[in-house]
């Protein structure tokens, strides 16, 4: 990814720790250019590693808007983490439905959807027309 990407990375996880989310120790960022995720429509977007503290995100064929869309959300994830939400409740950890399965998961998840993507829009708002 350019420059630009990389800039914007940045704003984004600083604009979210100014809206008041711990995110520090920062997390490791890897992207991921894997062909063959990025040619499965229904592929995972991205992902968090609670035990590495790691953020992946499949960067392949999609828009660097979108990308950070998703960092966003993996962001909270990391926030989720980093304040023990994500050490209890946590169920059967393989269960690919955990997000439908665990009601634990399920809020992490709604958590993780609806202020990363606030914050994302408030972030691209803010960058287009001032705060």
């Amino acid at each position: 990814m350019d420059s630009t990407f990389k800039k914007h990375l940045a704003e984004l996880t600083k604009y979210i720790e100014e809206c008041g989310v711990d995110v520090y120790p920062y997390p490791k960022v890897m992207l991921n250019k894997d062909i063959q995720s990025g040619d499965n429509m229904l592929h995972n977007t991205g992902y968090y590693d609670p035990e590495k503290q790691t953020i992946v995100l499949y960067v392949h064929g999609r828009h660097p808007k979108d990308i950070l869309r998703s960092y966003s959300h993996e962001l909270i994830h990391h926030n989720q983490n980093l304040s023990g939400l994500m050490n209890v409740g946590m169920g059967e950890s393989n269960d690919p439905k955990y997000a439908q399965n665990n009601p634990h998961m399920r809020k992490l998840e709604e958590d993780a959807y609806k202020r990363g993507n606030l914050y994302f829009r408030d972030y691209t708002d803010n960058k287009k027309y001032g705060k």
